[in-house]
């Protein structure tokens, strides 16, 4: 069976949806326009990855500001 997901799905629950089938790429699709694309865990691990180096960007630069 294929695992799809929507354009709106959070990461969190694509992260999810991976681990509770143990898959890897989610097929994104829409009710009227059909496949629109795939996600990799890979895709989600480097939002994730951006994400918290910009957090640590933000949070090294409120440190090193107090200074």
């Amino acid at each position: 069976n294929l695992v799809t997901v929507e354009p709106e799905t959070s990461l969190d629950d694509c992260l999810r949806l991976m681990e509770k089938h143990r898959i890897f790429h989610l097929l994104v699709v829409e009710a009227r326009a059909g496949y629109r694309g795939l996600v990799s865990a890979k895709d989600l691990l480097k939002v994730i990855a951006s994400d918290h180096k910009d957090r640590a960007d933000l949070l090294e630069s409120y440190i090193f500001a107090q200074h």
